[in-house]
């Protein structure tokens, strides 16, 4: 297995691990808040779309852009319509717009040169084989620091809690909930994963993004 391969099913693990999860929080989450469902709904759709990008299963260019293009509008309008924080629905509007952006580029790309110098190393990437042509490199490379930008500040929220609560802290002594009720929560209830499941989303789509 070539180090292509390697990155490519590392990425279908990843992507559809996270994926799986938002899908799994949206279907237990039931009483959640109509927007938190939202959320869950539209990452569960990009981490399985990566998934099976980075696998190389085909998918009908027109049902791709149909479906990324519709959630990212969706995010649009959630985003102009919100009160209070946006931030989500911007890294929403980000990951969907890539992967409407990786769609059509990928359909645009000749098939049959994988051994060419533009595709060498990307041949354990089916979805992605074959792809001299990079798309546009600006509208690439601008996706791509979006991506990393989204990631970072979801990690950023990560560390947060943990620097908030660290010894001499103000919040150190601040009555809690102690370690046996944080374990007890319900895996699809914890309230860092869906940042985490965003830092993996986020490095991913950078990566298939750098890759092609």
């Amino acid at each position: 297995m070539g180090g292509a391969e390697v990155i490519a099913w590392l990425l279908v693990l990843l992507c559809g691990g996270a994926g799986a999860y938002c899908a799994v929080r949206l279907c237990f989450r039931r009483a959640a808040p109509a927007a938190h469902r939202a959320a869950d709904a539209t990452e569960a759709v990009m981490g399985l779309g990566m998934a099976v990008m980075a696998a190389g299963l085909t998918t009908p260019t027109g049902v791709g852009v149909a479906v990324y293009g519709s959630a990212a509008l969706a995010s649009l309008v959630l985003g102009a319509l919100a009160t209070g924080h946006r931030a989500h629905h911007a890294y929403h509007l980000v990951g969907h717009g890539a992967m409407v952006y990786m769609t059509v580029v990928t359909a645009a790309a000749p098939r049959g040169t994988a051994g060419t110098a533009d595709t060498a190393g990307m041949t354990g990437m089916a979805g992605m084989t074959g792809m001299p042509v990079r798309g546009i490199p600006l509208v690439t490379g601008t996706l791509l620091l979006a991506c990393v930008a989204v990631s970072v500040a979801a990690g950023l929220r990560l560390i947060a809690p943990a620097a908030a609560s660290a010894p001499g802290s103000a919040s150190a002594s601040a009555p809690g909930p102690g370690p046996t009720s944080a374990t007890a929560r319900s895996l699809w209830r914890a309230p860092a994963l869906p940042d985490a499941c965003r830092v993996v989303m986020g490095l991913s789509m950078a990566t298939m993004l750098a890759l092609m």
